[in-house]
């Protein structure tokens, strides 16, 4: 079996280091500490770099990363260095970050160890005497070529006849990418932090000597999803925006026999804030979403009990319009549903459109498994696991072997997303893996799995990948079953977990703070 990763992999992308900034403090690790424990890996280096008593030139943009270069100041000062700090800027109030702007105000009352030289001219950026000089102007935020001041204080950083040590990146230079399309800092030594970033690999040349520093971040920050998955993948809708744009999720479900399912999976669809949803499903169960929600656009198919054959073409063009599908929910057992689904499934991939199976579509893919793969996401518990894959996976008291289960049924089916439903839900591909560990005992009652499916078609929608779109709901659903129940106890329903899903979204670490999300559970004690 190819080794599974948990977590978010070897290295970083810059939208990875905004999650795990917002992840850890959740987890009660917060920015300023990260902060801190950076300044002082950079002041490691330079030390190492640089003679005892040594004159050390740091060059401070006025975010994280000059935050991160004020940190190193204070730790090279008290270390007995000659330290100046020259902080672009028209003056402390440019300071955009509210960790970098604490850094600064302890920096500001070392009027004796560290002279600081506000550089607010341009023109005037000053070439530093020094044994060593620190690049903390620009961080992994940096698209395309940077622009004057920075783009002359880096030029004279490159002119400094002197040891340069980079802040987390070169400045100037991509961190995803590799690209440096304008000016870019040359440097000796680069101090990534916490993990390498994709772009630093691909340009030894600005890179030099590459050095990853630890700064404190819990592995579970990557571990599991947090607040900061929802704040900075989740897109936002900007004035610009038209309908549409922010996804259209169809959910096909529901039977004459089950009626509830789909509108739950319809309404958390909605809720999660796409812009259209169509739901697909027997007359009588779209009479009832739209007596609920008239804005769900209802489409009827009619002619059978439950979905079949038949329907699918009917949906064809459909398929064609949304940007993602859930299918399932209470669709019921019989044969020709089964066969619909498959069609359904066929249809939606052969379309380029991403599916949710969730519910009685689990129990009929059993039967044609070669449909899953890349674009298809499933959604079971472990009765549903087993039936669709064969094999019980393990209890989750041992969770590196139920990752692996969940991993092991996503390599058989390459591209396949497996969200392992349970107390700790297991999202899984082949080769990676992460928990989220939101939820509430209140969520046992039903209907819980079915706003999950309609989150993650909705996801979808929204443009995240198979993996994130799912990692993504699993929070969302439990954080606002958990918000939920925080306040109804056992009264609460899918209903009130369905009316707090737009708070989690739109306040993800407000939410965080105030449902009771962190457990720690025992979760290799049957290992």
């Amino acid at each position: 079996m190819p080794r599974v990763i948990l977590g978010l992999g070897p290295s970083m992308t810059s939208l990875d280091v905004a999650v795990v900034d917002a992840n850890s403090e959740a987890l009660g690790v917060p920015r300023l500490l990260l902060m801190e424990n950076a300044g002082r890996a950079v002041a490691d280096v330079v030390a190492e770099k640089t003679r005892p008593g040594g004159r050390v030139a740091i060059y401070a943009g006025p975010g994280g990363n000059g935050g991160d270069g004020l940190a190193a100041a204070r730790h090279l000062a008290l270390r007995g260095y000659s330290v100046v700090v020259y902080l672009l800027g028209s003056g402390p109030r440019d300071i955009r970050s509210q960790e970098a702007r604490a850094m600064y105000e302890a920096l500001e009352a070392m009027d004796y160890s560290v002279e600081i030289v506000h550089v607010r001219d341009p023109a005037r950026v000053p070439v530093a005497d020094a044994d060593t000089v620190v690049d903390a102007l620009l961080g992994v935020g940096l698209r395309g070529a940077p622009r004057s001041p920075y783009r002359e204080a880096i030029e004279a950083i490159n002119e400094a006849d002197a040891v340069k040590v980079a802040v987390d990146v070169p400045s100037g230079l991509d961190a995803d990418t590799g690209e440096a399309p304008g000016a870019a800092v040359k440097a000796d030594v680069t101090v990534t932090l916490h993990k390498p970033k994709p772009g630093l690999y691909r340009r030894p040349d600005l890179v030099g000597e590459l050095v990853v520093a630890e700064i404190g971040v819990p592995p579970e920050a990557e571990i599991y999803v947090g607040p900061g998955d929802v704040a900075r993948r989740v897109p936002k809708r900007s004035w610009e925006t038209r309908k549409g744009k922010a996804g259209r999720v169809l959910v096909v479900g529901g039977s004459i026999d089950y009626v509830g399912a789909p509108i739950i999976a319809a309404r958390a669809a909605e809720a999660a804030g796409v812009d259209l949803v169509f739901l697909a499903s027997t007359p009588n169960v779209v009479e009832a979403a739209a007596a609920q929600r008239p804005s769900i656009i209802p489409v009827r198919l009619e002619g059978h009990p439950w979905l079949h054959p038949s329907h699918v073409e009917k949906l064809e063009p459909l398929l064609r319009r949304v940007d993602a599908v859930a299918a399932g929910m209470g669709t019921g057992l019989a044969e020709e549903t089964g066969e619909a689904l498959r069609l359904l499934v066929e249809k939606a991939l052969e379309a380029g459109k991403p599916v949710v199976l969730d519910a009685d579509a689990l129990k009929h893919a059993a039967g044609w498994r070669s449909l899953l793969g890349k674009g298809v996401v499933v959604t079971p518990h472990d009765a549903e696991f087993e039936k669709l894959f064969g094999k019980r996976p393990t209890p989750v008291t041992c969770i590196p072997r139920r990752i692996e289960d969940a991993a092991e049924a996503a390599q058989q089916h390459p591209g396949l997303t497996v969200l392992l439903k349970g107390p700790v839900d297991v999202i899984a591909e082949a080769t990676r893996a992460r928990l989220n560990k939101t939820g509430a005992p209140s969520m046992s009652a039903g209907g819980t799995g079915d706003s999950l499916a309609g989150l993650a078609a909705a996801m979808l929608a929204k443009g995240l990948d198979p993996f994130n779109a799912a990692a993504v709901a699993a929070y969302v659903n439990g954080a606002a079953g958990a918000l939920a129940y925080r306040e109804l106890g056992d009264s609460a329903t899918v209903m009130d977990l369905l009316e707090r899903i737009p708070r989690v979204l739109n306040s993800p670490e407000e939410a965080a703070r105030d449902a009771v999300i962190y457990r720690r559970l025992p979760l290799r004690s049957g290992c």
